[in-house]
């Protein structure tokens, strides 16, 4: 009998035992034990997600990348993150709401997309800008007013470094440091190329394929993927499959932008939304030494929303509203504009450097831009115009916040009314290229990929944000909301994640 008891009370103490230390396991200990969240991609939106998985839920994640390097396309951003009645908006007395941002948006769409992305993307974005403030320390202190926008509302910080580069090294640097500390909570793989995702019989994930950088096929045990894998700008392939009439024209995008995440998630059975979208951007920069080079350097909106302007190549003037949508700009240069090399020329006052000083620096040290005089200008580009024509053409441009001839709004940074043929002008030639695509993969408000030709989601554990989803930007983007829909429906993919975990 008195064996009997101590048995008993033997179980009875290793149970309590074992209940006691499972207790005193840190919630960091209880998320190392499951399986990882893969992130393909890391780009904003998977640098996004990633970072708010780990700071806010400590769960475990593994950021999948095919590239050699972090950044995709968001590295390159030049103009900067869109916030509407944000605290940098305040300080600088801007009166801006997220319903005015959200009639920005819709007017930009031209009827396609899905409105309650839209809505969740501009009602969000004070909070985006809010926690890449507070989070990590970034300024974002300026703002811009781009094309297709009612007021300033594209933020950048006052440093030397262009936007997309900023908040993209101060995510990753989070995330390296992480890495560094602790490998079971976060691991980046780059040179890691995703080529399926691994589902049982219920349809619930299990794992990612992939190919190392050996080439060897791989698989990554995980319940919850979340695409950021970008768009398809680069892929002439996809470009001739859903927007044959671009093929011919260069592009800003990375080699990388190949539409992986779009063709994975469509053999799944996911829904495609606006494939057909592919946003133009009026303004690449011509290299003057390599003009046939099929992929260019981005001359950023905020070059125009700072108060750049165009000029025909051959008359030397004006012939649009700088400051509308990209697709109305673009059309303009490719009907006024040369159609043998469709370019134009972006010039620029002295106030713009002012206020644009590094961007352009960089620009110049790339002999994008050329610093001249207006009497050089017309000689050096062969203008079929004379310099006093030119002034007076500049002088048009000179009256601040009144709409000028082309209905442009919010002058600022013009030449002056005191310029003469020895006033110096930066100067760069400019063509359109393929930027975005608009199209990709349907999602819904918690960041889901849905299933073709239904409303419910393709799976529980799936989600995608980024470019490589569609219905948030219609028929257009605006400039400054491809890093705004990064963060705001990354964010979103890791709440949901931990509700699920």
């Amino acid at each position: 009998m008195a064996r009997s008891v101590r048995r008993v009370f033997t179980y009875v103490s290793i149970f309590v035992l074992i209940i006691i230390l499972k207790r005193q396991l840190s919630s960091t200990d209880q998320m190392s034990l499951k399986q990882p969240v893969v992130v393909v991609g890391s780009g904003l939106a998977g640098l996004t997600t990633s970072n708010h998985l780990i700071s806010k839920y400590k769960i475990p994640v593994v950021l999948l990348d095919k590239a050699a390097s972090i950044g995709g396309n968001s590295i390159k951003a030049s103009s900067g993150i869109n916030g509407a009645h944000t605290g940098t908006q305040q300080n600088l007395k801007i009166m801006d709401t997220s319903e005015l941002f959200l009639e920005d948006t819709i007017h930009s769409a031209k009827g396609r997309g899905v409105p309650s992305l839209m809505g969740k993307l501009t009602k969000e974005s004070k909070g985006a800008i809010k926690w890449l403030q507070t989070e990590f320390g970034l300024k974002l202190d300026l703002l811009a007013q781009l094309g297709g926008h009612s007021v300033p509302r594209t933020h950048r910080s006052s440093g030397k470094l262009p936007p997309g580069f900023e908040i993209v090294q101060a995510l990753s640097k989070r995330l390296k440091d992480i890495s560094s500390q602790n490998s079971k909570l976060m691991k980046i793989m780059l040179n890691s190329e995703v080529v399926d995702i691994e589902l049982d019989n219920d349809g619930h994930i299990t794992g990612v394929l992939y190919l190392d950088e050996n080439g060897s096929r791989q698989i990554l045990k995980s319940r919850n993927v979340v695409f950021c894998s970008g768009g398809f700008g680069f892929s002439k392939e996809m470009l001739g499959e859903y927007s044959p009439n671009l093929v011919h024209l260069p592009t800003t995008n990375g080699k990388q932008t190949t539409g992986d995440g779009q063709k994975i998630l469509s053999r799944l059975g996911a829904e495609l939304i606006d494939m057909d979208q592919v946003q133009v951007h009026p303004t690449g920069f011509i290299d003057p030494d390599d003009r046939k080079n099929t992929w260019k350097f981005l001359a950023a909106e905020a070059l125009r929303g700072l108060g750049g302007i165009l000029l025909h190549p051959i008359t030397g003037r004006r012939f649009t509203n700088e400051l509308n949508t990209r697709d109305a700009v673009t059309l303009e240069i490719q009907s006024k504009c040369p159609k043998n090399d469709n370019r134009a020329l972006l010039i620029l006052s002295d106030k713009v450097y002012e206020n644009y000083t590094n961007n352009i620096n960089f620009y110049m040290s790339k002999n994008l831009i050329k610093k001249v005089t207006i009497k050089d200008l017309v000689k050096n580009y062969d203008l079929q115009t004379t310099t006093s024509e030119l002034v007076d053409e500049l002088k048009g441009y000179s009256d601040v916040n009144t709409k000028d001839r082309f209905d442009r709004p919010l002058i600022v940074n013009t030449f002056g009314r005191d310029i003469s043929p020895e006033t110096t002008v930066y100067i760069g030639e400019i063509t359109p290229v393929v930027h975005f695509t608009m199209g990709g993969v349907k999602i819904n408000e918690n960041s889901q990929v849905i299933r073709k030709n239904s409303q419910s989601v393709l799976s529980n554990g799936l989600f995608a944000a980024g470019e490589v989803s569609g219905g948030v930007h219609g028929a257009n983007r605006l400039g400054g909301s491809s890093l705004l829909e990064c963060v705001v429906f990354g964010k979103t993919a890791a709440d949901n994640i931990a509700k699920l975990y």
